[in-house]
């Protein structure tokens, strides 16, 4: 198990730190949609669509994008949004942590560290969306509370997951 006093939350800096975003949406994306979709196909050549969605997504949610770092390194990577018709709701489109850092303890830090934020800001449920095929990250949910609710119809491969808290 990781030392917590070696892991921080930090808004991300993503003019200085997109290419970790965009490896780590690449891995993510990798997951997800295994051989369904083609990453540059989906968020540009190198990322640059993605790159260019998450400075929109970080103007409109200034909150939204949380970079995990161990001692120097970042390690993982927050998104989220609280929706605005539901306000007491947030969807998390991304929840992602480096293979190495994976069963570490890291993943549980960054879960109570979300849901925290996420209370203090009025929410009492949220929804992310996480691969039928990710075994060990629907596992990591449910253990965390979490339940299923619906197939997301954007993707096969994808079912939404709820929590309540």
């Amino acid at each position: 198990m990781v030392n917590s006093s070696s892991i921080e939350f930090k808004h991300a800096d993503l003019k200085q730190d997109m290419p970790s975003c965009i490896e780590f949406r690449r891995d993510s994306f990798q997951i997800n949609y295994c051989a369904e979709k083609s990453f540059d196909k989906e968020m540009g050549p190198s990322g640059e669509d993605y790159a260019s969605g998450l400075l929109e997504f970080q103007e409109k949610f200034p909150y939204g994008v949380i970079h995990i770092w161990r001692d120097k390194d970042i390690v993982g990577q927050i998104e989220f949004y609280i929706e605005e018709l539901f306000t007491d709701k947030a969807f998390i489109p991304m929840f992602y942590l480096i293979p190495s850092e994976r069963g570490s303890g890291i993943g549980s830090m960054m879960h109570d560290h979300l849901i925290q934020i996420l209370r203090e800001n009025g929410c009492n449920g949220a929804r992310i969306p996480v691969s039928s095929s990710n075994d060990r990250g629907v596992a990591f949910y449910k253990k965390h509370g979490w339940r299923y609710a619906k197939p997301d119809l954007s993707n096969s491969n994808v079912d939404l997951y709820q929590l309540n808290f």
